[in-house]
């Protein structure tokens, strides 16, 4: 089982501005750890992995592989199997000889490399395009060719990079469990990039979430979900993302409220806020759509009017705006409203964030 340390790397572009693709990434990879990288798309999760995979090389910092650099660690890649968004099969061979080629240079018995090509064809279902050629087939079965090349090496290492972009919704949920079953069974140390948050929730023990080639936040599913260190990932993790509502403290008959500065209105302070928020004269409130709630007209719920509402698996999402302030509220499949209606939201006090300059306190 492998170590993988990743010590304060960093890369420049190579132009005129020397602007910074990586800044400074630090990665201690637990041996056996299935680790996922997110974020937005050309944000340097593919440069992360390049270099860790030792096809770029950094301007500054290093790799290990259980405290060895990877031309002592795997010269010839033994160890190690790569998985890229852009396939790199070999063109002129079949789907079979690609998956043996790698396994016929290890010298391995025949009927060994038979019976992993066997093995992978039967867990990732392309028996039947095994005498076809990359160019015949279609973009999301070059993906599983590609992921079964990676597989039949049983590498210690295994980076992937967007390595079921092309496949549809139903068959993506269906590679994910193959993807996380095998590198479990094969105890492989795992580097996942996507910029799918559910995928690498979905996938990764531990997450980081990377932006403009910096690291956000690393942690757990739980963490970046409910502990989020800022508004950007706040608002990047989770589907829909957190609704932000900006606020200025204020006196009202004789207490202290929220005055929601973009709907013109006022809300209580959470009791738990009561100590700090003194402290924090204009900053933001931050709620997931599960802590909102769609209740009869009382005090502290605020009026807003329907603008769309999204069907998303047994639950919707009801849109709802007042002035410029619109928020994202998860609601039962079987209630449902006219657009244009007014409805009463209620903030539930145990869900509420609060941010300041974009970071998160409490």
């Amino acid at each position: 089982m492998v170590d993988i340390l990743v010590n304060q790397i960093t890369l420049y572009d190579r132009g005129p501005k020397k602007e910074t693709l990586v800044d400074n990434v630090s990665l201690d990879i637990k041996a056996g750890e299935f680790l996922t990288i997110v974020g937005p798309v050309n944000n340097g999760k593919s440069r992360i992995l390049r270099i860790i995979a030792g096809l770029t090389e950094p301007d500054s910092g290093i790799v290990l592989f259980n405290g060895k650099k990877l031309s002592e660690f795997a010269p010839r890649y033994e160890h190690i199997a790569m998985v890229f968004r852009a396939q790199a099969l070999y063109p002129h061979l079949t789907v079979r000889k690609n998956l043996e080629f790698g396994l016929k240079l290890a010298n391995l018995y025949k009927e060994t490399i038979n019976a992993r090509i066997a093995e992978i064809e039967d867990l990732l279902g392309i028996s039947g395009i095994m005498d076809l050629k990359p160019a015949a087939l279609p973009t999301s079965q070059r993906q599983l060719v590609a992921i079964a090349r990676a597989f039949v090496k049983r590498p210690q290492v295994l980076i992937f990079d967007e390595p079921i972009s092309e496949l549809d919704s139903q068959m993506k949920v269906k590679v994910q469990s193959i993807i996380k079953r095998f590198c479990i069974n094969l105890q492989a140390t795992v580097v996942y990039a996507t910029h799918s948050p559910s995928e690498a929730m979905t996938l990764g023990s531990r997450i980081v979430c990377l932006e403009k080639g910096k690291i956000q936040q690393i942690g757990t599913n739980y963490e970046l979900y409910n502990k989020p260190v800022n508004e950007s990932v706040a608002r990047f993790i989770g589907y829909p993302e957190m609704n932000f509502l900006e606020f200025e403290t204020k006196a009202e008959n004789n207490f202290q409220v929220l005055n929601l500065t973009n709907a013109s209105y006022s809300i209580q302070i959470p009791k738990r806020f009561e100590k700090i928020i003194t402290s924090y004269p204009k900053a933001k409130i931050g709620i997931r759509a599960e802590h909102l709630k769609i209740i009869p007209g009382k005090p502290n719920a605020i009026p807003m009017i329907v603008e769309m509402q999204e069907y998303v698996g047994s639950q919707s999402i009801l849109y709802v705006s007042r002035e410029s302030q619109t928020l994202a509220v998860e609601i039962p499949l079987s209630e449902s409203y006219e657009l244009g209606e007014t409805v009463y939201v209620e903030l539930k006090e145990n869900g509420i964030h609060l941010f300041a300059d974009g970071k998160f306190v409490i």
